[in-house]
């Protein structure tokens, strides 16, 4: 990748900047998982000059420029000591809107936009993808369950203590409280599930 003398300062920046992140991914030994984070963020922003960046650079850009991704970062971190979980999150904010708690995320959650969204999961599995506006939560009973590759699209509201089977995908204003068989989309409207076109 060709860069201008400002970039190439800008990007230098960017190393020193995000280098106090890297501390607290290292302090809580997470760095196998928020790796295979950046990667897969990298993937779903499809720009072909983040491809052509190194490990540590597509880490910065993500740190540096995407609130959301801070936010997923601070969960990441949650084994670090409190004091400097406590310093990192007054520095690097988070998206404020956005809210995150489960007992487990797997690799690779992409979080687009993420303002206004609420994700309470019991756990999230591999390679989910979730859109701003979304509403993950609790009903009175429970709260729901992510399989693998699960997206939940923007203003989506899914409740309860269900389980999203792998690869189903929530439509934009569908609203799910019952379990979702593999492969199936719902959506929002008279007709609420069909298969993936991908398996039929």
């Amino acid at each position: 990748m060709a860069y201008s003398r400002s970039k190439i300062w800008l990007l230098r920046l960017g190393y020193l900047y995000a280098y106090p992140l890297e501390i607290g991914v290292s302090r809580a030994n997470a760095g196998a998982i928020v790796r295979a984070d950046v990667d897969r963020w990298i993937e779903c922003i499809g720009l072909p000059e983040l491809n052509e960046l190194g490990p540590y650079a597509r880490f910065c850009y993500l740190a540096s420029a995407l609130r959301e991704f801070r936010s997923l970062l601070h969960y990441r971190i949650r084994a670090a000591p409190t004091v400097i979980r406590a310093v990192l999150k007054v520095v690097y904010r988070g998206e404020p809107t956005l809210i995150l708690e489960a007992d487990s995320i797997g690799p690779g959650l992409f979080i687009q936009h993420g303002y206004a969204t609420l994700v309470s999961a019991e756990s999230i599995g591999s390679n989910c993808w979730i859109n701003q506006n979304a509403s993950v939560g609790y009903s009175s009973k429970g709260r729901p369950t992510l399989g693998d590759d699960v997206t939940v699209g923007p203003g989506a509201v899914v409740t309860g203590p269900i389980m999203l089977h792998d690869g189903c995908r929530i439509g934009p204003n569908a609203v799910v409280f019952r379990d979702v068989e593999p492969a199936t989309t719902m959506l929002a409207g008279p007709t609420v599930a069909r298969k993936s076109s991908n398996d039929q």
